[in-house]
């Protein structure tokens, strides 16, 4: 994948995001593996920006590279800036990107399966995303309250029954829909989604 970022159409907004020659390369038994070569894009803040892309073009690798998730062992190159609000992501160690991800960078998977543990309810790893950043909750909003309030906006129809649920107890679009709400959970700056209608139906993907 290779993007290159344009100012004529960035707006004056100071950019919440800004990846600039980001390079991401794998080893492989075929040689090197150019997954994500010379990125730079800018993201504003209240900005919306869509990636386009066939599959296999780069476009997880590129979501994975900004939150810096991509596993080291499999690098042959990770290279470039990527700031987040003013800070190099790339100089940060592994506990102050923890404290970042989730709270201020979210991320929604294609695969709702890696966002949800089996074995909780809804509920309770929904209320898990709001404890654990307590510096992001919204000021006088019940924590239940705002759970409810984001499973409707998703369009689950009954968000009490669903908050009760097992992540097994719901279908694949169903599990999706939860997991985009939990990301939204911690009112993050940033969303990054990788492809998150996928599972859900034609319908309702707008």
């Amino acid at each position: 994948m290779n993007v290159a970022y344009d100012p004529l159409i960035a707006g004056r907004a100071p950019p919440l995001l800004e990846v600039d020659s980001l390079k991401t390369h794998f080893s492989t038994p075929r040689g090197v593996l150019r997954a994500v070569d010379g990125v730079s894009l800018h993201v504003a803040r209240g900005e919306i920006l869509g990636i386009v892309g066939e599959s296999g073009s780069g476009k997880s690798v590129l979501a994975q590279s900004i939150v810096r998730v991509v596993p080291p062992t499999q690098l042959a190159l990770a290279q470039g800036s990527i700031r987040f609000d003013g800070v190099d992501l790339m100089g940060l160690v592994d506990e102050s990107l923890r404290a970042l991800r989730g709270a201020r960078v979210a991320t929604v998977t294609q695969n709702s399966s890696t966002a949800l543990n089996p074995v909780f309810q809804v509920r309770s790893q929904m209320l898990e995303t709001w404890r654990f950043h307590p510096d992001r909750r919204r000021s006088g909003v019940a924590p239940e309250s705002r759970m409810l309030e984001l499973l409707a906006e998703v369009q689950l129809h009954d968000p009490e029954r669903v908050a009760r649920s097992y992540p097994f107890q719901l279908s694949g679009g169903m599990r999706q829909r939860v997991a985009i709400a939990m990301a939204l959970m911690g009112d993050p700056d940033l969303l990054i989604a990788d492809e998150p209608t996928t599972a859900l139906d034609v319908t309702i993907q707008a």
